[in-house]
């Protein structure tokens, strides 16, 4: 009986710890829109739009059947969804540690179970939970496509085999940069012998899963809210959508990405094993060469192939492109470990779930968003401030654009308000892509449009060989400039708005026009008598969350926050003569942050 209990167990303890991993994700998770990409993927999965490079067909599809069911809210479907992933991709984690380890290994469930959660409570991968994002269906099936392939090279089947390529075929329609990992898995996989039949086997699902990318030019002909890219255009525009080829001017062109990814993937991982758990690792390294060498040469490309991408990657938020080398690093550890207490008693192997307690008791304060209303406060406190068919150029999109996309195309918020990402405007589909949702807005620009766009299509075709020409980069930004100065000129009938940055980064743009701060904008006039008063709706919501920031993003937005009070609080005070609001919006500064500059400044001068 207790074998058969024992046996059980064995069969269970990656889904009990993927199911423990889902309740706590579940408990934790933000109860709506977070930062960056969070509401741009979820507008693109709730529409069945495309999204930004490299498209993420499989993420949007099935994210777009998810909001079919009826949710009382589609962001938080999503997130719950994204939760599920990454739950999901842990457990397979940790079957693919119990695939490894020997059956009659000494207390196998609890080695699994240990690692699983161990892997499951690091922040990384937590932090895949907390938002709807692609990285959790990407550790899902990147950790499925590894188990499958260990079962087609243990049993050499032909359904493993096919389940093998389909599941990498699949990750590659999810996040194109899985292709890096192809050499590990590949592998593992071979051994001589084999037949044009199992490479047959292998390669059509893989082609059959990538063939999912068909589905962007399609959906995208179809103008939904969501176009990223304008895939329609062309196979050019198509192509250049999903390599990611906007984003290579980021790949490996900052010498020093590479030391300080390096510095942020060690910390990454040092804090995943809770930095004893090295030890581990290295056994687990010296106990594969023992015994499975080629499974060691598989997971050692895997890291390669990961890393060698990601180092490079000169990118704040890079964190998240680990999760393949993390996910080995764990099954490492969970092959250590089997190694280290294989001299214990029986009895005494379920202590080894206390590592992973320790990484959850260590975490759970930084990874609860419950009360995380950080986005949507900053994102109710901009739609307060802008009067009727306003115009919005900002480049804000990590703090608010993302988010407005999605709650004006989803939840049906401020259809009258047209907003532009000023950075976007340097892309050849995006001029079009307003045209078609804001066409009163664009018509009275067209003439710097057609003067612009020349250039544009040159610089995207090739921009490094467009910049080698000292004459070219001057030469486009007059015209981008014109482009803006047309949108403001074609539309001075309308409010106009623009975020802090945009002076201070677009020399020329804007010179007849008085700069008023008015909630998170300068509201654009030409009207001396014009008096806007700042809303301070959300304000509350921003407090909350951001009182004590714990990411680079709400520490980023607190200090974004903090200026723009400062100087509606300055206006209100001086300008408006308006001492009461002036005060209140000062002592919003000072809550947030009694000691920083901006606190000293502003007190200096509204004591």
């Amino acid at each position: 009986m207790r074998g058969s209990k024992n046996l059980v167990l064995d069969q269970l303890a990656p889904w009990i710890a993927g199911c423990a991993c889902a309740v706590v994700y579940l408990l934790t998770q933000a109860p709506g829109l977070m930062y960056t990409d969070t509401g741009e993927l979820a507008a693109a999965a709730a529409t069945w739009g495309v999204a930004h490079p490299t498209g993420y067909p499989l993420l949007t599809l099935i994210g777009h059947v998810w909001c079919l069911l009826p949710w009382p809210s589609v962001i938080g479907a999503l997130n719950v969804l994204a939760a599920l992933f990454t739950a999901t991709g842990v457990a397979m984690s940790g079957m693919v540690v119990r695939a490894i380890l020997p059956e009659s290994g000494v207390g196998r469930p609890w080695v699994v179970m240990a690692t699983t959660l161990l892997l499951g409570f690091s922040t990384l991968v937590w932090s895949q939970s907390t938002a709807f994002e692609v990285y959790g269906l990407s550790l899902l099936l990147v950790s499925s496509a590894l188990l499958a392939t260990l079962k087609a090279t243990d049993s050499q089947s032909t359904r493993w085999t096919l389940l093998a390529g389909m599941l990498f075929g699949l990750s590659l329609a999810n996040h194109i940069s899985t292709v890096f990992l192809a050499p590990g898995l590949l592998v593992l996989w071979w051994r001589r012998g084999r037949t044009r039949a199992e490479w047959m086997t292998l390669v059509l699902p893989i082609v059959l899963g990538l063939s999912l990318y068909a589905i962007l030019p399609l959906r995208s002909a179809t103008l939904p809210p969501i176009n990223w890219g304008w895939v329609h255009r062309s196979w050019e525009d198509f192509f250049y959508h999903i390599r990611g080829t906007q984003f290579g001017v980021w790949m490996f062109s900052d010498s020093k990405a590479f030391s300080a990814n390096l510095s942020t993937f060690m910390r990454s991982a040092s804090h995943t094993l809770l930095w004893a758990g090295w030890l581990p690792v290295v056994v687990g390294l010296v106990e594969l060469w023992r015994t499975q060498r080629r499974l060691l040469l598989s997971v050692l490309l895997l890291v390669l192939g990961n890393l060698g991408i990601s180092l490079g990657y000169a990118i704040p938020d890079i964190d998240s492109y680990f999760l393949p080398t993390i996910m080995v690093l764990t099954v490492l550890f969970g092959v250590g470990l089997t190694t280290l207490i294989k001299r214990l008693p029986q009895s005494l192997t379920a202590a080894a779930l206390v590592v992973p307690l320790i990484s959850l008791g260590l975490n759970v304060k930084e990874m609860n968003y419950r009360e995380h209303r950080a986005v949507e406060g900053y994102a109710e406190w901009t739609w307060a401030n802008l009067e009727p068919n306003a115009v919005v150029i900002s480049r804000q999109w990590d703090f608010v654009l993302s988010a407005m996309w999605y709650q004006q195309t989803v939840e049906g918020i401020r259809p009258d308000v047209a907003i532009i990402d000023k950075e976007l405007m340097r892309r050849t589909w995006y001029i079009p892509h307003l045209t078609h949702l804001y066409p009163s807005v664009m018509k009275g620009a067209q003439a710097a449009i057609n003067d612009y766009t020349p250039w544009l299509r040159t610089f995207e075709s090739d921009a490094d060989a467009f910049m080698k020409n000292p004459a070219n980069p001057p030469a486009i930004q007059q015209r981008f400039i014109a482009v803006l100065n047309a949108l403001l000129e074609s539309n001075a009938q309308r409010p106009l708005y623009i975020t802090p940055e945009i002076l201070k980064e677009e020399r020329g743009f804007a010179p007849a026009y008085t700069a008023i701060p008015v909630g998170p904008f300068y509201r654009l006039t030409r009207d001396s008598t014009l008096r806007p008063r700042t809303s301070t709706a959300g304000l509350d919501k921003i407090h909350t969350s951001l009182k004590s920031p714990r990411t680079r993003l709400d520490s980023a937005l607190r200090e974004t926050v903090m200026g723009i009070l400062s100087a509606d609080a300055i206006y209100a005070y001086h300008f408006l003569a308006d001492t009461s609001m002036g005060k209140h919006l000062r002592d919003r500064v000072v809550a947030l942050d009694p000691k920083s500059p901006i606190t000293r400044n502003l007190t200096s001068r509204l004591p």
